[in-house]
């Protein structure tokens, strides 16, 4: 644990400054909007709010593939000469990515909180207060934040495998090495595809249904005058625990496969 830690402070040295600039950037343009949203529309915040969710996507992807091919260009043989598992880099990389994600992430969802509380414009033809909101804004987001974290780990492990490809392929590719990755991108793309037409895929994964319900929509919905027995069956998002499982089970093989792949077949 302590050879982890090391390699997670290391790596939050790495990414310190450039990351405490991008956080003073995103809260001075971020309360720049919560006035512009009390001062005109409310509205306004919530277009670069949902620019920002997409962001976050594919943050520890960007972070991943940056941050892995500073390592092959200035500290290959330190890097990958180093004694312990390739799995330990990797997970220091992964955690401080996440770690940013969630600062912005609970940065921007105060600043969204904040609109809603202070902006005492009704929105139009209903007459509701946007305050009011704020439950079921907080409740929609935080299935929303899970999402986005779980989907950004999973691409970020795809991402995290193009860059060793590309790393494996430079002695036999040179300069064009990046054609490695393209493949990798492209066969994860076609096979994936070609897997979910499958009758095995849903075989595998389409099992324990399960449904996600806003909580706090009935009691808004009773404030609105709205019917609270149908609000309450609204369902958010239907998903599978088997497709859980099988989104879980590849994304630990393509970390697993990644770190193998760093520890034999790398070189330098």
């Amino acid at each position: 644990m302590s050879t982890w830690w090391t390699l997670l402070q290391k790596e939050y040295r790495m990414t310190r400054n450039a990351a405490l600039l991008s956080l003073a950037i995103l809260i001075i343009g971020g309360l720049w909007l919560v006035y512009l949203s009390y001062r005109y529309h409310a509205g306004i915040i919530f277009a670069p709010a949902a620019f920002i969710l997409v962001i976050l996507l594919f943050y520890p992807a960007m972070y991943i593939l940056k941050s892995l091919a500073w390592e092959w260009k200035v500290t290959p043989h330190l890097w990958l000469h180093c004694p312990q598992p390739g799995w330990l880099l990797l997970a220091a990389k992964l955690a401080i990515a996440l770690l940013q994600m969630l600062v912005i992430t609970i940065i921007t969802a105060a600043l969204l909180l904040l609109t809603l509380s202070i902006n005492p414009t009704p929105v139009e033809m209903e007459g509701i207060v946007l305050s009011s909101l704020i439950p079921i804004v907080v409740e929609i987001g935080f299935y929303a934040a899970v999402f986005v974290f779980a989907a950004s780990i999973y691409i970020g492990s795809w991402a995290t495998l193009i860059s060793v490809t590309t790393a494996l392929a430079g002695n036999i590719l040179g300069r064009f090495r990046w054609l490695a990755g393209i493949a990798t991108f492209f066969v994860a793309t076609v096979g994936l595809g070609k897997l979910h037409e499958t009758g095995f895929y849903d075989l595998i994964t389409h099992w324990g249904p399960l449904s996600i319900q806003p909580r706090t929509l009935p009691e808004i919905a009773g404030d609105l005058g709205m019917h609270i027995n149908m609000a309450g069956h609204v369902n958010l998002v239907q998903f599978y625990t088997g497709e859980v499982f099988f989104y879980f089970l590849l994304t630990a093989a393509l970390f697993a496969l990644s770190a193998w792949l760093i520890d034999h077949k790398v070189e330098v």
